[in-house]
């Protein structure tokens, strides 16, 4: 048996473990449709509306990023279905955490990079964002791509070859995807300009990233669904603690959060050569300088990533002392990486334990009332003699969510720039219910104008936590005038 094992080469080991990984976070999955990244909900409504040749009006909400690339053919095959794109993110997560380790590996970094997959792989940022189909796991998977081209390009040079158009549509997909996404280009053109094969290939590459950047930038139009300038210890925090449902952010993980961004500024100071030298780390770097304007859960995932395969490979050389004791063999990164794996099997636990409980997030519990609760939230057709519910349109801050889980037309809010309650109402016509939170700064025009709207025009069905719905009132037609006859003269 022991010469089986050992004859068993090292890749189905790796295929074995990382198989093991993707059903244990299959478990750790909604099996529902809520809880999805509003933009990935986008991608996957546009997929299935052209599998199924169905008029939708998710092309109301503008040019999708390019998860919708990802996500394809899982969407044709599967149309209507949300678990399979899940387990495809999954997949794609699962290839990118080997493309990096390989990266690494390429780089004479095998330990280090070893033990710094398997901790990324059981973070519980990672698994939130595998299970929301949020943009990390296809950044990562891009930025990984895009370094493995450009060390196949310059080992032989094609001009206008499949590596050069593929590092281009690579460019292309992680801006569309997110602001950090930009680094790669950037990370890429610094590269060309310090070290270019030759000057006619480096005037190609500069015109081919301008252009493509140009293009995905004018197609994001600014990814007008960020939230800017988030606390970033909030999303570091999350690395190790996952994210609470209830957005309480107490001491423990102000503590955390601060703790991992020491970390990650010491991992820094003392790679950053290291760090620049090599292409994926100079993108993450890009990245992370980006990222902090942000402060999302990808900054957050980006920061991981640094200080994993940067930050391990400076500990291991630190405890490396042949003659020493536990302390000075490695036994520090031992305990360390115990302890770090530890708390995260613990958040999955916790996390485990809450989808067995069906708890929901308050923007999502607040979406499921008016998914389900059909009795409620119908309208009846008043053209007709019998009483036939007719097809509800809803106004929401989340419009493909909205649709995703009620499969019913779901439109974005009205514009904040209505003058008057007045204006409002009229741009309310063919809407029957708005869901939204009204605590959103974005929401402060629509929620005055409702609240000052006349009365009998809206009424406020549902007030949670997550958001308030509130339905339009279609006024009744006045009755046609009754004509009268002319007299004969």
């Amino acid at each position: 048996m022991n010469n089986l094992l050992s004859k068993m080469p090292q890749k189905c080991w790796a295929y074995t473990a990382l198989s093991i990984w993707a059903a244990l976070c299959f478990i750790l999955l909604h099996k529902t449709s809520y809880g999805i990244d509003e933009r990935a909900a986008q991608a996957l409504l546009l997929i299935w509306s052209i599998a199924d040749n169905v008029v939708s009006p998710i092309v109301t909400l503008g040019f999708p990023d390019f998860r919708a690339v990802f996500l394809a053919p899982v969407g044709f095959l599967w149309t209507g279905e949300v678990l399979p794109a899940k387990v495809a993110t999954i997949i794609v997560m699962a290839i990118a955490t080997w493309a990096v380790h390989a990266w690494r590996l390429h780089k004479g970094e095998s330990e280090s990079s070893l033990l710094a997959t398997g901790l990324l792989l059981i973070s519980p940022s990672i698994l939130l964002q595998i299970d929301t189909i949020s943009v990390a796991a296809f950044l990562l998977f891009s930025f990984a791509l895009g370094t493995w081209a450009d060390h196949i390009y310059r080992g032989s040079p094609k001009v206008f070859g499949g590596m050069y158009f593929s590092q281009l549509f690579l460019c292309f997909v992680t801006i569309t995807l997110h602001p950090i996404g930009i680094a790669y280009p950037l990370a890429l053109l610094w590269t060309w300009y310090k070290a270019p094969l030759d000057k006619k290939q480096q005037i190609y590459y500069f015109c081919g990233i301008g252009a493509v950047a140009f293009m995905a930038l004018s197609l994001t139009l600014g990814w007008g669904h960020l939230v800017w300038l988030v606390n970033p210890v909030k999303s570091l925090s999350s690395l190790l603690l996952g994210v609470p449902l209830d957005d309480e952010f107490g001491l423990f993980r102000w503590l955390a959060g601060i703790s991992i961004l020491v970390v990650l500024l010491l991992v820094i100071w003392k790679n950053a050569l290291t760090l620049w030298a090599d292409l994926l780390g100079r993108t993450l770097l890009i990245g992370l300088a980006i990222g902090i304007f942000v402060g999302d859960d990808i900054f957050g995932i980006t920061a991981l990533t640094v200080c994993l395969y940067w930050g391990l490979p400076s500990l291991l050389n630190l405890s490396t002392h042949p003659q020493g004791g536990f302390w000075r063999q490695r036994g520090f990164v031992l305990i360390l990486t115990v302890f770090l794996a530890t708390i995260c099997m613990f958040s999955n636990k916790l996390r485990y334990q809450t989808l067995q409980s069906n708890d929901l997030s308050p923007r999502d519990s607040l979406i499921k009332v008016l998914a389900e609760d059909s009795g409620l939230f119908s309208i009846d057709d008043p053209s007709r003699a019998t009483s036939v519910k007719k097809p509800i349109r809803v106004a929401s801050q989340w419009p493909a969510l909205t649709m995703l889980a009620c499969r019913c037309d779901a439109l974005p809010l009205p514009p904040p720039y209505a003058k008057d309650s007045e204006e409002l109402y009229t741009m309310l016509n063919g809407i029957n219910f708005l869901i939204f939170d009204p605590h959103d700064l974005d929401n402060a025009s629509l929620a005055r104008n409702l609240a000052t709207m006349e009365a009998g025009r809206t009424e406020t069905i549902i007030l949670q936590k997550g958001g308030v719905i509130v339905q339009v009132k279609t006024p009744l037609a006045a009755p046609m005038p009754k004509q009268i006859a002319p007299s004969k003269s």
